[in-house]
Order: C-alpha cells, then structure tokens, then sequence
C-alpha cells in the first residue's frame, strides 16, 4: 500500500519531530537529510523548511537547521500532542497500530490545551506514542540504555523498543511489522542477520524485514 500523502500541517509536524530529535542528539540535520527521512516530494520538505524558518522556527546553525528557543517548545508541543493522538486512535478507538500515524496527522491541531489534559489524564500519562517514541513531558518514559538497532542486534531474545519516525511514514514497513507480530512492547527473536536482513521470530510469525526496517527498529537484548 503507498504511503499515505501528509496535509501541509501534518508536514510541518513531521519535521518538527526530525529536529527536535535531532535537537536532542546535538546533530543538526541538513535540508537534505529531512528529505531523506520525510518520504514526500523534497520540493514539500523544502518548502515546509523555508516556512519554518520565515516564521522564526527553525534558524540555520553551521551546515545544518536548528530550533530556535521558541521553536523548540513548539517543536515539543505538537510532538507531544501529535503522539497523544496516535495513543488516543490506538488505545481508546483500538484502530490498528500501522494507521494510527497518518490518521493522527489527519486530526493535526485537534488537541487544545484543555482537550490535552483531559488526554492525558485518561491515558495516564503513556510515556510513548505506540510506536514506542517518547512523548515529551511525559513522567513516565521508559529507559532502555541497552537498545541498538535490529541491524545491530546480536542473534537471540529481544524486546522491541521502538520505531523510528523515519519508519512510521512507511505503511508498507509498519503492515510488514505488524503482520509478523514485530512491534514495540513485545519480546520477540532474532534468528539471522544477513547482508543487512534480519530473520527474526515474531509474536504471529517469523518474517525476513529488509535493511531499511531493521535500521530504524530498537531493540533490547534479553
């Protein structure tokens, strides 16, 4: 299935969500590096940057882009409220896991502030989105200074981490995911690596995942 065509805002959530985490790293991304990471046209990525930047978001930091100060609160509260959502769709609606990503785009700007506390409050503060990224502000965050890669992993027991934002924009990655049973919160198997496939054991099936998805998969050795 294609990956579905994100509105303008729901554009300029997703690279806010690459800043911000690359923010977080202290590794500025280049425009070309949104574009790699986004999978729209890089026309779109472009043009989402240049209005960033003329509304005082973004700011040019050496080679790459960064937050600026009012950017990146907020940088933080549509990535928060942009993965309550996604919680929101999957956990009181029980849509399934690999729409919940374009369908919370779909409803960008639908939490206000007080909707947002009445969010939170209901799903407890969830410390991920479900694709296991971190929500900020969230007290609950959970820690995994083990994880690596699928790419990386060593062969045996793993708990799935999570997805990158990289991957969720992908529905045929996130379908192939969940198929086999190979998402965030579960523990799971990795039988073979090979030239960059990985052969892994999920809840529902074993299934090969091509490079790409298990670049941006984390996981745990247990």
């Amino acid at each position: 299935m294609p990956t579905a065509v994100p509105t303008r805002d729901a554009l300029i959530t997703e690279v806010l969500e690459v800043l911000l985490e690359q923010d977080q790293i202290g590794l500025p991304p280049t425009t070309a590096d949104l574009e790699r990471r986004i999978p729209v046209p890089c026309e779109d990525v472009t043009g989402a940057v240049e209005a960033l930047r003329a509304d005082g978001t973004v700011e040019v930091r050496g080679d790459g882009l960064g937050l600026t100060p009012t950017g990146r609160e907020r940088a933080v509260t549509a990535v928060r409220r942009h993965r309550l959502t996604e919680r929101l769709l999957a956990d009181v609606l029980g849509l399934e896991w690999w729409k919940v990503h374009h369908e919370a785009a779909r409803l960008e700007g639908m939490l206000s502030e007080d909707l947002e506390a009445r969010v939170l409050d209901l799903l407890d503060d969830p410390g991920t989105c479900p694709h296991g990224n971190p929500i900020p502000g969230s007290a609950n965050q959970p820690s995994h200074p083990d994880a690596v890669t699928l790419a990386e992993a060593p062969l045996g027991p793993v708990h799935i981490v999570r997805i990158t934002e990289t991957l969720e924009g992908d529905d045929e990655a996130l379908q192939l995911l969940q198929n086999c049973g190979f998402v965030p919160g579960r523990d799971a198997e990795v039988k073979e690596q090979r030239d960059g496939w990985a052969l892994v054991a999920g809840t529902v099936r074993d299934a090969a995942l091509p490079p790409h998805v298990a670049a941006h998969t984390y996981v745990a050795p247990r």
